[in-house]
């Protein structure tokens, strides 16, 4: 891989992880908004936000080891 090659892998990383961690900040942040619509407790949300976020976390992980090893 040279030079060129090499920064556009780096800057397509970059980019992919960002977008990933901005849509994951507005799926909590729906969250924290339909909770405050609900009138919950700060224990509700912080449980709902988990009862979300977490499978998708799982999600997002478990592919990044799919395709590292190449299982599929």
């Amino acid at each position: 891989m040279d030079n060129h090659g090499f920064f556009q892998f780096v800057l397509y990383k970059l980019i992919s992880i960002s977008v990933q961690l901005v849509l994951l900040y507005i799926v909590v942040l729906g969250c924290e908004w339909f909770a405050q619509k609900k009138g919950y407790n700060i224990m509700e949300r912080s449980f709902l936000v988990t009862l979300v976020t977490l499978p998708i976390i799982t999600f997002i992980i478990w592919t990044i080891i799919i395709y590292r090893f190449k299982l599929f």
